[in-house]
């Protein structure tokens, strides 16, 4: 176990505060992750983890500290911080002691292949963090393949997104693409049945034969889906709404959706 950083001006500890920006994110292809499931979880998926940061006087986790003492993987540092230095790069009121900075990983689209069985989610300029993570969350539960960001979209390794994914963000590949042609012809040349969710779809979302492999297109919270990418899908889905919102979380619908489709084409 290495020496405890005492100092707020310790390069390590001003590092990781930068990392709470995009730019500095992607400039050095690192985030932040805080927790125990959230370190624990990388740590399980073998994630390219560069430092895991643990405050002595914090982490009282009998799991964690035999997960740290066993810790056999190469390359991972280990740096002790202190109670003081743990809250300043914490963004919780009540700090367990646990954090890791971890490379970001994309999969290039062309990588992605689709087999029998699978689901994938295409979202088109999400705006909030915290709907992404929560989304790549459902994705993982139901055991979906991949997640294609297309457009200007949030930061997957945004804090929030991160911390509300749960974990399942070391588990789900994550794409991107600039504009939505390239990923109708991905999704074409892989077989995928694509499924665009509308306030103004014709068909409400249980009364269609899902057939996987499959590809849900979710638009931005405010704007939705462009009119073109609705065009070009197979189905145009809508979730009734008896109440006077016009609309449900672009969370929530999403799993309404991704269930429905694993449920439907099981059947």
């Amino acid at each position: 176990m290495a020496d405890q950083i005492t100092s707020f001006s310790n390069p390590l500890v001003k590092r990781v505060k930068r990392l709470r920006q995009k730019k500095y994110r992607q400039q050095e292809g690192l985030f932040f992750v805080e927790g125990l499931r959230l370190v624990l979880s990388a740590l399980e998926a073998k994630a390219p983890i560069e430092t895991i940061i643990y405050c002595p006087e914090l982490l009282t986790s009998d799991v964690a500290w035999e997960r740290l003492r066993s810790l056999a993987e190469p390359g991972i540092r280990l740096q002790a911080v202190s109670a003081p230095v743990f809250a300043s790069i914490s963004s919780r009121d009540n700090p367990v002691g646990l954090a890791a900075i971890v490379q970001t990983e994309w999969t290039a689209l062309t990588d992605l292949t689709a087999g029998a069985g699978q689901i994938f989610v295409a979202l088109f300029q999400v705006a909030e963090p915290g709907n992404l993570g929560t989304i790549i969350r459902t994705m993982d539960a139901v055991g979906a393949q991949g997640l294609i960001l297309v457009g200007d979209s949030v930061d997957p390794y945004h804090p929030s997104a991160v911390k509300a994914s749960m974990g399942a963000l070391f588990s789900i590949a994550v794409s991107r693409t600039p504009d939505s042609q390239a990923l109708l012809g991905w999704a074409e040349s892989q077989g995928l049945l694509t499924v665009a969710s509308s306030a103004r779809g014709a068909t409400p979302y249980d009364q269609v034969d899902y057939q996987l492999p499959a590809l849900l297109l979710l638009g931005n919270e405010g704007t939705g889906l462009p009119a073109p990418v609705m065009a070009a899908s197979k189905f145009t889905v809508a979730i009734p709404m008896a109440g006077a919102a016009s609309s449900l979380n672009l969370a929530v619908a999403a799993g309404l959706l991704l269930y429905e489709i694993r449920q439907t084409a099981a059947d």
